[in-house]
């Protein structure tokens, strides 16, 4: 289903999706963490914003029926993340895991997943108060 009205203008289903991604890139980060001592281990990364700024880059066909298919760009909902092994040379003696870059990306990570509920629940706030009238 999707949004209109008030709703697509909030941009809650992006705000709910970059939630999604920041969960799934705390995963692969905190699985890295978890296995930095394991022998042979390969350390993952999450891609998503590459994705999406490469599909945005894309000139998109002219949809006339609903019965067309989407060529060329896509929207943010239509893109999904990638999780695949690092190209770093790192070697710690046992795998490619270099936990000082991962404690950041874990810092950095938890910083935007807390920025975006934040963000969603300020909208929400908004909707709130615009349904009880006290939004000026």
């Amino acid at each position: 289903m999707k949004a209109s009205g008030i709703f697509a203008q909030a941009h809650l289903g992006d705000l709910k999706q970059a939630l999604g991604v920041y969960a799934r890139r705390h995963r692969v980060v905190a699985d890295n963490i978890a296995n930095v001592e394991t022998q042979g281990y390969q350390a993952r990364e999450y891609r998503f914003e590459e994705l999406l700024s490469g599909a945005r880059l894309r000139l998109a066909g002219a949809v006339t029926n609903p019965a067309h298919l989407r060529l060329g760009a896509r929207e943010l909902a239509d893109t999904r993340g990638e999780e695949r092994a690092t190209a770093s040379r790192y070697n710690n003696g046992v795998n490619n895991v270099e936990i000082d870059k991962e404690m950041t990306d874990l810092a950095t990570n938890d910083l935007s997943y807390r920025l975006a509920t934040r963000l969603l629940s300020m909208k929400y706030a908004n909707l709130r108060g615009a349904i009880r009238g006290t939004v000026g």
